[in-house]
């Protein structure tokens, strides 16, 4: 049991300086209200892009110049915070909100009614969402991976809850681990594997760029060179896989 907890601890030091903390959605279960540490919209989105309120063509603004801009945080790269609700074991989206575009406050504004006027809210969602249901152990600085010593995990097919069980942090490190084993079988890992060596890239080409460094000192541009003097390792990547990757498709029972 305790080599799990090492593995996490581990891992969780190794790529704290890789990620930000990202804001979480929010899910209401039997009148009470918790976290959720998926995105459910995620997959709705990737099929009707036109719909994401801070990205999507109804929504994009643009300045003075004609350039678009987009209102959202390092915090929070969706841009948008979804509310979700289980009422008799369905899942309904009941609100999405996003920080007020003219507005310099964090003030958020509802764009319900703006995406989906005339629409059920029902997505037809399949897959494990994760609920914290317990203390709060460690600060959530690397994605929407969190540390909590309870969850509640929900197993939904086509936005029906076929399975709830509440494991404890040992064991819901022990099932993340056994999920992303078989993750790493998958197509999508060797999709999300070269993507994060293009990303890396793509960061230290623009990290060391004229444009980016033409005001730094040369000690700064030197730490910078440090930073990518050595390639990622495949545990490295792995390390940043396990955690930042919410796993939602069922690999193994809880």
């Amino acid at each position: 049991m305790m080599k799990f907890k090492f593995l996490f601890l581990f891992i969780l030091i190794s790529i704290k300086f890789l990620a930000t903390g990202q804001q979480t959605n929010f899910i209401t279960i039997q009148g009470k209200n918790y976290k959720l540490l998926n995105d459910p919209l995620e997959s709705y989105f990737e099929k009707h892009p036109e719909d994401h309120p801070v990205y999507g063509e109804k929504f994009v603004r643009k300045n003075e110049n004609g350039d678009e801009t987009f209102s959202m945080t390092t915090a929070n790269h969706r841009g948008y915070i979804a509310y979700f609700e289980i009422i008799d074991n369905e899942l309904f989206l009941v609100d999405l909100t996003i920080t007020d575009p003219d507005s310099d406050s964090d003030i958020q504004i509802s764009m319900f009614n703006k995406i989906f006027p005339n629409k059920k809210t029902k997505l037809n969602y399949s897959g494990i969402l994760t609920v914290p249901n317990g203390d709060f152990i460690d600060s959530d600085n690397f994605g929407f991976s969190s540390y909590y010593s309870s969850y509640l995990i929900l197993t939904l097919r086509n936005d029906i809850l076929t399975k709830s069980k509440e494991l404890q942090n040992e064991d819901y490190i022990k099932f993340k681990i056994k999920q992303f084993k078989e993750f790493q079988k998958t197509k999508e890992y060797r999709i999300a594997y070269k993507n994060y060596l293009k990303s890396n890239k793509e960061d230290k080409e623009w990290d060391l760029s004229y444009e980016n460094t033409k005001e730094l000192s040369k000690e700064e541009i030197k730490e910078i060179k440090k930073q990518y003097s050595k390639k990622p390792t495949k545990d490295q990547i792995d390390n940043f896989l396990f955690m930042m990757s919410n796993l939602e498709k069922v690999y193994v029972d809880y």
